[in-house]
């Protein structure tokens, strides 16, 4: 894993704000939004306060059959595409007065952050984190953190750790709430969205969209993930939770 992640977020941010049409704009991507818009089912993530970085055997002691997040292959939260993608025309559809114009406009500005994305995993040679949830999780995760931390990122040791901490979860998750390819699909994208917006938020920087950063991040956390940015602690290379 690559983790220069400040110059792959800077990079982002160039590649999601060209082309836009800046922050005054009706069609713009850096706006207030319901968590409701991102929100499309009721798949959240738990994670377990005994899960390390360490390798445990299933069946250990005191583990009680939990498999530590190393053992895990990332596979386990990838998925096949369906086809074009499906949240950039719904999330502009649910934002309230705009006109079809402007909505148009919108939904190809959303469709951009997705492309962004993708084309800089491509860039980073990241590609095993394309239709990957973890990947985006993370993502998510880093936006949230950098927004509600006054700018803090982590370490690439610590995206590592926490990117499997999120695979294992969601592994878990899928045993009790299957989703079928299109319905990850839907959650990938607004996952990404959703983190591209807070971070593009959090950069375009008046107070008017630093507020909506940081409730966007909140809400999706809380939503998403079951945290508040007290319960997450760095412990070294290590991100825990709770």
């Amino acid at each position: 894993m690559k983790h220069d992640s400040r110059a792959m977020l800077a990079a982002l941010a160039v590649c999601i704000l060209l082309g836009s049409a800046g922050p005054a704009s009706a069609d713009s991507p850096y706006r207030p939004y319901s968590s409701t818009l991102f929100v499309t089912s009721n798949f959240r993530l738990s994670f377990q306060r005994q899960w390390s970085t360490d390798t445990v055997a299933p069946g250990a002691p005191g583990e009680a059959g939990t498999v530590s997040p190393v053992l895990l292959p990332l596979s386990v939260s990838s998925f096949r595409s369906v086809g074009d993608p499906l949240m950039p025309r719904r999330v502009a559809a649910g934002v309230p007065d705009l006109d079809e114009p402007h909505r148009r406009a919108l939904e190809g500005n959303l469709l951009e952050l997705l492309r962004g994305y993708e084309q800089l995993l491509d860039q980073r040679d990241e590609q095993r984190l394309k239709n990957n949830l973890a990947g985006a999780f993370l993502f998510l995760f880093r936006s949230a953190y950098c927004v509600l931390k006054d700018g803090q990122e982590l370490s690439g040791e610590q995206q590592e750790s926490l990117l499997q901490q999120i695979n294992a979860s969601i592994a878990m998750g899928l045993k009790d709430r299957r989703l079928s390819d299109k319905e990850k699909q839907e959650l990938y994208e607004s996952v990404v969205l959703s983190g591209t917006i807070i971070r593009g938020l959090y950069s375009e920087g008046s107070t008017e969209q630093l507020k909506a950063a940081r409730d966007l991040a909140k809400e999706l956390m809380e939503q998403w993930m079951g945290l508040t940015i007290e319960k997450v602690r760095l412990d070294g290379n290590t991100v825990r939770m709770g």
